[in-house]
């Protein structure tokens, strides 16, 4: 016993190539999220058909996924366990397409310039190589098999995590990086300093993430049954029959919207409410400069620090169920003081208590990536423990299509609330062109958007994750159920 322990016990190398082999996946995710469509419309050199292009592609690449992810899945469970072990291999696929996907996203030949056809055949066809690979990136998988302990499961989530919000810093430099490669070699040309530029950033980060899965050996992988077909189908069954998965499907299709309604308004709010002289109108950029900045540092900090704080604080509390349901109840309670102070006047005179708000909120939704991925990965296991059945690609499938889907839901929800609550400004003196005495009403929706929604999402959530089936006793059989259960 004291032998399988030490044997299941993570390692440097775990940590290492975990963190190691994300990079390529964190950084294409923040070069298409940030820059995307303004590449398309400003630096691809196709005009007017960048934007008519990225809106319809982004709309089609849901509907898309829909298929796809679960077909995916469905692949990653049916393969056999190789000396590479089950997953690492489609990690391996991942890192390839993803770096071939994006490179050519970026690289869109100038000779297709006047020829729609053609521009629409080569940004769908590496569109599709990126986004097929990036469903082939599936580290809970990895972290699934390196440890069956909740406690050791959190650590391997904290390197990568983190790792991945300092590259989306980059994504606030890529233009000015660009520019430094457009200048340093001579290009003049700014569509292909962006070529040369994303490339090559893809290129290292393949090698590096290829680098840490050299160090990656999975573990705990369950025997398959000689008659368990796999089935795309069985991802109806498994929400079906898998009550954790079902639970925590529904916890999130309410809790994973917080993030998206607390920040849809917060940078209007602050302008409207904090920068600007409700006489006349009249934004002080300079004060919304600095505001904007002070919140965004209140932003990433507590985001980085709630990581790196989450493991520790969820090992004392005992349960990841718990740890989140916690982090729940401290997200939704700074969004109801915020709607509760707005609508008895108090709010726009304490802007430091508007940003407290923010900053503990956001700390929060940092810590919860920790228990929240660690419950994901233990729905995995309850399937296993449950049904006998290793539908792990599955379940992994079926969280990353419902993220898939509210990031859809999100990228069109500002322009929807705006066009709702009949906002105008002038485009070149920044000031509000609709009845002064209209402000004060918007600030309250800006709040109903940020404050009370929130709030109550994150109630409905915390009171559906009381039918969460697994508890601490549970926990413990399926530990010890699937090191029986394992490929040796």
């Amino acid at each position: 016993m004291e032998k399988q322990k030490r044997a299941s016990e993570l390692k440097f190398r775990d940590y290492f190539g975990t963190t190691f082999m994300s990079i390529t996946d964190g950084l294409a995710a923040t070069i298409m999220t940030s820059l995307f469509m303004m590449y398309l419309t400003d630096y691809a050199g196709i005009g007017r058909w960048g934007a008519i292009l990225g809106s319809g592609l982004l709309l089609f690449a849901r509907l898309f996924d829909a298929v796809n992810d679960p077909l995916e899945g469905w692949i990653m469970d049916r393969a056999k366990v190789t000396k590479y072990g089950k997953y690492r291999p489609f990690i391996f696929l991942s890192i390839l397409m993803t770096t071939v996907g994006i490179s050519g996203l970026y690289s869109l030949p100038s000779i297709f310039a006047d020829n729609p056809v053609m521009i629409c055949v080569w940004v769908i066809f590496f569109y599709l190589l990126y986004d097929m690979g990036a469903s082939f990136y599936a580290p809970n998988l990895i972290y699934r098999t390196l440890s069956l302990d909740s406690n050791d499961r959190s650590k391997l989530l904290v390197a990568p995590r983190t790792l991945n919000m300092v590259i989306g810093m980059i994504g606030a430099a890529i233009i000015m990086i660009v520019n430094t490669v457009n200048s340093a070699l001579g290009l003049d040309s700014m569509h292909d300093a962006f070529s040369v530029t994303v490339i090559s950033m893809m290129i290292i980060s393949a090698l590096l993430a290829l680098f840490g899965l050299v160090f990656i050996k999975e573990r705990h992988i369950p025997e398959t049954q000689p008659d368990d077909n796999v089935k795309i189908t069985d991802i109806f069954g498994l929400i079906a029959t898998n009550k954790a998965l079902r639970i925590r499907l529904t916890d999130m299709l309410f809790t994973g919207f917080i993030w998206t309604f607390l920040f849809a308004t917060a940078t209007y709010y602050a302008k409207w409410g904090y920068c600007t002289d409700l006489t006349t109108g009249v934004v002080d950029t300079a004060k919304l400069g600095t505001f904007t900045l002070v919140s965004s540092l209140l932003m990433f900090f507590p985001l980085v620090i709630g990581t790196l704080i989450a493991g520790p604080i969820m090992k004392a509390v005992g349960s990841p169920i718990r740890f989140h349901r916690a982090l729940i109840f401290l997200q939704l309670l700074p969004c109801g003081l915020l709607f509760l102070l707005q609508m008895v006047g108090l709010l726009q005179n304490l802007p430091a208590l508007y940003l407290t708000c923010m900053g503990v909120c956001a700390c929060a939704i940092g810590m919860d990536y920790i228990p929240g991925e660690v419950i994901n990965i233990e729905c995995m296991d309850y399937e296993i423990y449950k049904n006998g059945k290793d539908r792990s690609a599955l379940c992994n499938a079926a969280n990353k299509f419902l993220g898939k889907a509210q990031s859809a839901i999100s990228s069109g929800l500002v322009g929807v609330i705006l066009v709702a609550i009949g906002y105008e400004v002038d485009s070149a003196t920044d000031t509000f062109l609709g009845e002064l005495s209209a402000i004060p009403a918007m600030l309250n929706w800006f709040i109903v958007i940020m404050g009370l929604i929130p709030f109550l999402l994150g109630l409905v959530g915390w009171l559906v994750l009381r039918l969460y089936p697994i508890n601490d006793q549970i926990r413990a059989d399926m530990r010890n159920k699937l090191h029986g259960a394992e490929v040796h």
